[in-house]
């Protein structure tokens, strides 16, 4: 039965893929497209098999075609062109927003540059993650509010946690996330494929916030920025790359653009790259003939500046990776939503029948990582990873990781749970506003809204 399952997530997965016209995947040895990291697993445990993490093929095309001048202007502003060409290209452009330091960046580089927005989507988590909901609230609403006649459509997605209790009563949940590089989904899964018709194959109904599902423009893209230099120094060269991981869990809707991570940006990504090269070596002890070493920006907000990210608003609430994992792993146990538990520890234990592996900790799991791409960044050659090591790294002798981690985590204030709940999308959004500390700035915003 279970491999039957299995063969059903991929043929499922598979018609998804090409149907939201995913950029990137996990492709079976007979060319499906799988965008879920714990199916692709699945399949390679079951079949034996080591599957790629591919790059659709035009965007690869693209790529070699975008590089093969070799030229870099380190001065240019490749961005606007970019955004100029997804509205071109696209009868609405809207972009994933959360406040924090990419994705405003974004924002900024369509307002900096007179460009309108047509829609912003911020997406919120459920009222019992109290602390990232003031992350969410605190960083966007600011700018939400103060760019307001930049943006033609201001969209907020407030979950309920009846939505999460049918997502977890599935025990198959795991395997059912259209889009999903996150290991391990945490208990408040954020299912922002559940708001829009289509992003989803499997329907758990109509968020209770919402009078019906939300329609996604045929010819439209959302943007999405989660993809910050990560580089890769072997064998005396150095590339950036994209890990499968950098797809959280967030990646499912239709023609999703990653806004540094696509060919038609990929001249600021290299850009970038370098800006975060020399910070390396001008900041660390790194020796030069290492072997392998790897570099990624991971809890270090306020190096932000190295790579040109302008300052967000209220940053000092913006939660760390170190402290969101904790948020993300017990609010709902510190809450006392039992309910919630017990679904979710069901689906837990269908996982671990299917990866035993697992039952002492996902750390061997979570470090299977695989490169869609490598992109030397000093010649602008472009690889795949099956180009540049189709036999893993070779001729390694010292791996290192000296990404800019910290040594030494300060322990935060933890946040409060809470079971407070609305009944509708209006009053969760205002209650939001009124919680903003800024109350100044809440109450124009309570002024404005009213006056819609």
């Amino acid at each position: 039965m279970t491999k039957e399952k299995l063969i059903e997530f991929v043929e499922v997965g598979d018609r998804q893929a090409r149907k939201m016209n995913y950029p990137f995947y996990w492709e079976t040895p007979d060319g499906k497209r799988l965008g879920n990291v714990y199916v692709a697993r699945w399949y390679e445990k079951e079949f034996n098999c080591w599957l790629p993490f591919s790059t659709a093929p035009e965007l690869i095309a693209e790529f070699r075609e975008n590089l093969k001048d070799k030229s870099l202007d380190m001065n240019y502003n490749y961005n606007v062109d970019f955004i100029k060409r997804l509205k071109h290209e696209y009868e609405h452009v809207a972009l994933l927003y959360s406040g924090g330091y990419d994705s405003h960046a974004i924002l900024m580089d369509f307002i900096n540059n007179n460009i309108q927005i047509d829609e912003t989507v911020t997406h919120f988590s459920y009222e019992t993650d109290g602390r990232i909901n003031e992350e969410y609230r605190e960083n966007s609403f600011p700018s939400l509010y103060k760019y307001s006649q930049h943006i033609d459509k201001q969209t907020f997605l407030y979950p309920h946690e009846d939505e999460l209790i049918a997502h977890w009563s599935d025990e198959y949940a795991f395997f059912k996330r259209p889009q999903c590089g996150t290991i391990i989904e945490p208990m408040s899964s954020l299912q922002i494929e559940n708001f829009y018709n289509g992003a989803t194959p499997y329907d758990y109904g109509t968020p209770r916030y919402i009078d019906k599902k939300l329609d996604m423009n045929p010819h439209g893209c959302f943007i999405i920025g989660k993809d910050k230099p990560q580089l890769v120094y072997y064998k005396k060269r150095w590339y950036v790359t994209f890990l499968d991981s950098a797809m959280n869990d967030r990646g499912g809707l239709l023609n999703l653009i990653y806004y540094w991570a696509h060919p038609g940006n990929v001249k600021t990504l290299i850009k970038e790259s370098r800006l975060f090269r020399s910070y390396v070596l001008e900041n660390k002890n790194f020796d030069l003939e290492d072997t392998l070493s790897f570099f990624k920006f991971y809890d270090q907000d306020e190096l932000n500046y190295v790579i040109n990210r302008p300052d967000i608003a209220n940053a000092d609430v913006k939660l760390g990776k170190h402290d969101r994992y904790p948020v993300e792993k017990g609010s709902f146990l510190i809450s006392d939503r039992w309910e919630v538990v017990f679904r979710y520890t069901q689906c837990m234990k269908k996982f671990l029948e299917i990866f035993p592996e697992c039952r002492n900790g996902f750390v061997d799991f979570a470090n299977q990582g695989k490169f869609a791409w490598f992109i030397d960044i000093d010649s602008l050659e472009f690889y795949t990873q099956q180009e540049l090591i189709p036999n893993g790294f070779e001729d390694v002798t010292t791996v290192k990781h000296q990404g800019l981690d910290y040594d030494d985590l300060v322990e935060k204030g933890r946040f409060k749970g809470t079971k407070t709940r609305q009944e509708s999308v209006d009053n969760r959004h205002i209650e939001e506003i009124k919680k903003l500390r800024d109350q100044d700035l809440a109450n124009k915003m309570l002024n404005n809204f009213k006056g819609e």
